[in-house]
């Protein structure tokens, strides 16, 4: 049984250990550095692609865990050997296109690491300012979006995740129908990309941030403490496996009720300070 680390620290990436679509600054990753050195472990936790955290997380000169799609697949990096996967099967997609009939939105296929991050997406399903945004966002992001009429094109039958993009009240209606009529994993969060829209990310009812973590502290054997830090409310279901929570200055209401500590915001270095006060506890 594992004993000997100080902690096992499982930390959200955009937005926690870095400002939001940028690269973890290098007074972070010196921190994280000195103590992975002094035993720390560590997960990173993402709603995002597995590319994305993948090339966030290269200048790390440590072993860690890592987690894409909220949870979905867990993997041992940088060998990339997977732990836990969790994904959607195809059959959810009827399902899906009903839900998103009577809305102005309807849903992006995201076919993870199997799929070399191929996202799958119906264009003429989305309104024409929803199709617009959607493209600035794509190209910001450097994701890469296949358009089809049906997805009877696609040439996968499981994929990690769904995401729905929308004003708030429509996330709020579709991630309802998705949990009540699909049993989904389908948390809303504000659009990192900004401009008032939202996101739901549907994954397996067993596919989220904090599963995961649970799965890695069973498999490890891991009995000491767990300290979670995020900035969002995909991040709550990782607070319940912790023992100290941190949620950063600019998370939502809900995130920090549940907290133990609040740090600055990403854009100060908070996870350091966070951290630091974790570590003291």
């Amino acid at each position: 049984m594992i004993k000997n680390f100080c902690s096992l620290i499982a930390l959200d990436i955009d937005g926690t250990l870095a400002v939001k679509m940028q690269n973890i600054p290098p007074t972070v990753i010196h921190y994280l550095t000195t103590l992975h050195q002094q035993g720390a472990m560590f997960v990173f936790v993402t709603g995002r692609t597995f590319e994305f955290g993948h090339q966030v997380l290269k200048e790390l000169p440590f072993s860690y865990y890592y987690a894409a799609h909220n949870g979905a697949i867990l993997l041992s990096m940088p060998d990339r050997r997977v732990i836990i996967k969790n994904y959607l099967d195809g059959s959810v997609l009827l399902s899906m296109e009903k839900i998103c009939e009577s809305t102005s939105t309807d849903f992006v296929i995201y076919t993870g690491l199997e799929g070399n991050n191929l996202c799958y997406y119906r264009p003429s399903h989305f309104s024409p300012n929803l199709r617009y945004y959607l493209e600035k966002r794509r190209q910001s992001f450097n994701e890469e979006w296949i358009a089809v009429k049906n997805f009877k094109e696609i040439p996968f039958k499981e994929f990690p995740s769904i995401k729905c993009f929308g004003e708030e009240e429509t996330a709020q209606y579709v991630a309802e129908r998705m949990e009540k009529n699909l049993e989904l994993h389908a948390p809303v969060i504000k659009d990192p990309f900004g401009e008032g829209n939202y996101v739901v990310q549907a994954t397996h009812s067993q596919a989220n941030k904090g599963y995961a973590l649970r799965q890695l502290i069973d498999q490890l054997g891991y009995e000491g403490v767990v300290i979670a830090a995020g900035d969002d409310l995909n991040d709550l279901s990782m607070f319940e496996q912790a023992h100290i929570k941190v949620a950063m200055a600019d998370a939502p209401l809900q995130l920090k009720a549940k907290a133990d500590i609040i740090a600055p915001p990403a854009s100060s270095l908070g996870i350091i300070k966070g951290l630091e006060e974790a570590l003291a506890q």
